[in-house]
Parts: structure tokens; C-alpha cells; sequence
């Protein structure tokens, strides 16, 4: 029986949640990015699309407030980048 994968739940700028697969959590200059599929098609992108998000470290007063937040990078440098590290890594 196949293990189902993780799943990362994110709100959109709608308040809407959804639901991205993890594919690689990629180191890149100063910062740490992770490369996410969404696990349900998304208006403009093609199945199997990958995004790129930011991960950053967020230490409030309280510990609800802490935690990792990831923000979708718009940078199309940082992108290709990323990918082009990820790729390199997985021998594509």
C-alpha cells in the first residue's frame, strides 16, 4: 500500500486554504526554499507545476506567535535558481 505524501496547508490571499506536496527543501545563498506541487490543479499553472516558496524562522513573545512561515517568492532569479540547484541535486 502507497504511503500517502505530507500535505502543507497554506491560506491564499482569498483566505482560501490549499493543499501543497512537499518536493525539495533547497538551501540557496542566505536562505532556505522549499519547491511545492499543489495537490489540486491551480488557475495558470499546469499539472505537475512546482512553486517556490521562502522559509523563514519568526520568534515572537508568545509561542503560537513562533514558528516557520513560507511566503511564495516572486523573484524570478531566486526561482530559477532554486529549480536549477534542485535539479543539479536530483542528477535531471
Amino acid at each position: 500500500m502507497a504511503e500517502a505524501p505530507d500535505i502543507i496547508l497554506l491560506t491564499n490571499e482569498h483566505g482560501e486554504r490549499v493543499g501543497f506536496e512537499p518536493v525539495a527543501t533547497v538551501p540557496y545563498r542566505e536562505g532556505l526554499y522549499m519547491i511545492l506541487r499543489p495537490v489540486t490543479p491551480m488557475e495558470g499553472a499546469d499539472e505537475g507545476d512546482g512553486f517556490v516558496f521562502s522559509v523563514s524562522q519568526v520568534d515572537g513573545d508568545q509561542a503560537e506567535d513562533s514558528g516557520s512561515y513560507l511566503t511564495m517568492e516572486t523573484d524570478d532569479a531566486v526561482i530559477d535558481a532554486v529549480f536549477d540547484l534542485y535539479e543539479k541535486d536530483a542528477g535531471r
